[in-house]
């Protein structure tokens, strides 16, 4: 599903009501609820480029200028910040706003989205990251609340979701992973250059040791030669 069709369903969720009378009580408010994880080998400052600066959500996800060519996305406020905000309004994406309202450098994101223009109630999501072995467990969720006849949507919109935050997840694995393994092959290759300049420090502090035991050495020898020198030619004037 797209976020034209997701905001659609939202729309068709609220209005319905008033154009076919309420539904039952017991489907009066209705929630719905998806959440979507994958582990991804790679630090949190890599990740935390990614899913805080939204100019780089158009290279992960699927909603994106490849799905639609004609969509406008607009950005405000600093990439990485509470308050840095992607609005787009395009044939396939329809309208819709996404503003960040928490950032954790180490932890994620959370974010209101608006898929109803003008304004109305924002949806509630988060993109979490957790570490486990070898990596890091990135989960996005997203929650909303659904009046009237909302039992007639909330799975559709829930396993639609589903799948587009499964796609976009996977490819975020893709491309943080590729950038942790140039990090890590970077660091590499610092470390063994560092390495190798230590060992250069140490075999030419080696050497100038090896060179000041062999200067010290020959000092002795001459001080010795000297010596015995001093002692033959006391010994030369003491018989005449």
């Amino acid at each position: 599903m797209n976020l034209r069709a997701f905001s659609l369903l939202v729309g068709l969720a609220f209005t319905a009501p008033a154009l076919f009378g309420a539904a039952p009580a017991a489907a009066a408010s209705k929630s719905w609820h998806v959440d979507r994880s994958v582990q991804i080998n790679a630090r949190p400052e890599i990740l935390i480029a990614q899913v805080a600066d939204l100019h780089n959500w158009n290279n992960w996800t699927v909603w994106n200028s490849e799905y639609d060519p004609e969509c406008v996305w607009t950005y405000s406020g600093e990439p990485g910040q509470v308050g840095h905000t992607m609005e787009w309004d395009g044939k396939e994406m329809g309208w819709g706003k996404l503003t960040l309202t928490e950032v954790n450098p180490t932890g994620g994101i959370k974010y209101d989205i608006w898929l109803m223009k003008p304004g109305g109630d924002a949806n509630k999501g988060s993109i979490t990251f957790s570490p486990t072995n070898g990596g890091m467990q990135v989960t996005w969720s997203d929650d909303g609340q659904l009046k009237g006849i909302s039992k007639l949507f909330a799975k559709k919109i829930e396993t639609a979701v589903g799948a587009d935050f499964e796609a976009n997840l996977n490819k975020l694995k893709v491309i943080t992973e590729a950038q942790e393994a140039v990090k890590a092959s970077e660091e590499a290759a610092a470390a063994a250059a560092k390495a190798a300049e230590e060992a250069a420090a140490a075999a030419k502090a080696a050497e100038e040791a090896a060179a000041a035991a062999k200067a010290a050495e020959e000092a002795a020898a001459a001080a010795k030669a000297a010596e015995e020198a001093a002692a033959a030619a006391a010994k030369g004037k003491k018989k005449r």
